[in-house]
């Protein structure tokens, strides 16, 4: 049984399947500015929202061992995909907490809604597995929900199209069905989407709110950390960042996700 560390000034693991999970990162290293963070983005694999099950839950585990030898105190999984399909089984075998990203947009989102109309949209993988509706039934059940697959918004924004013609055609084309509509919150379930964020408000022109995973997962990880005396207060953060393919592609794209430059990237995969 892998056991976390208890030292304050031990990591917190962050991992994806590529850059999506930088979203969530940045929103916890405002809410937990001192902490070390060790981010894993697997670029060669990405997008987990096309694999197989098995495939998603291989990955994880590969990932979730690599960090776990980094000594984490926490480990956050930052993608959707793997949050539905892979981390309820990978915690039976794991003494560490590990944060997913649905439940507390799921929490969010319900707390917001006043029509009782929830949207959702993602990759095939968390669509097919029906994990937001079915929560957000199991917290009420007078919920109406629709979830809606978005394959193609992963690789256009991981592409840095999200700014194009395309991105807009093809987010019109997915949303039509809430344009308009009773529904008035809308959870973006992958980490990717809320680079997208100011052009679904402006297809969606009816009010809507839009819940992204971020700023909910970190709230959480700062009350886990405070409650367990984990809080690191050093004023010596670092943030260090693997990739498992194309470390140069990586380091370009992850400057618009996090609004800075980053250098600290290594290359890990697990066929070497």
């Amino acid at each position: 049984m892998r056991t976390q560390s208890n030292n304050t000034n031990a990591p917190i693991g962050i991992f994806d399947s590529g850059l999506g999970g930088l979203t969530v990162l940045k929103k916890i290293q405002e809410k937990l500015p001192n902490e070390n963070y060790i981010y894993y983005g697997d670029t060669i694999n990405l997008p987990y929202g096309t694999k197989s099950n098995q495939s998603i839950v291989q990955y994880s585990k590969q990932i979730i061992n690599f960090l776990i030898k980094q000594n984490v105190k926490t480990i956050v999984c930052a993608c959707n995909s793997a949050s539905s399909v892979a981390i309820n089984q990978i915690k039976q075998n794991i003494n560490i907490p590990i944060f997913e990203v649905i439940n507390p947009a799921v929490q969010e989102a319900v707390h917001y809604t006043k029509t009782n109309h929830i949207a959702i949209i993602g990759t095939d993988t968390t669509i097919k597995s029906k994990s937001y509706s079915k929560k957000i039934k199991a917290l009420n059940p007078e919920i109406n929900t629709i979830e809606i697959a978005t394959p193609l918004l992963v690789p256009i924004i991981e592409e840095g199209l999200e700014n194009t013609s395309i991105a807009n055609e093809m987010s019109k084309l997915y949303c039509q069905k809430i344009i308009n509509s009773k529904f008035d919150t809308l959870i973006l379930g992958c980490t990717h989407y809320p680079m997208i964020e100011g052009l679904l408000k402006k297809i969606l022109t009816h009010k809507i709110r839009l819940i992204s995973s971020g700023k909910p997962v970190a709230i959480n990880l700062y009350n886990y950390l405070n409650k367990h005396d984990l809080i690191n207060n050093s004023l010596s953060a670092n943030t260090q960042y693997y990739v498992s393919d194309n470390i140069e592609k990586f380091q370009q794209s992850a400057s618009k996700f996090l609004n800075h430059s980053i250098d600290d990237v290594a290359l890990h995969n697990f066929k070497s």
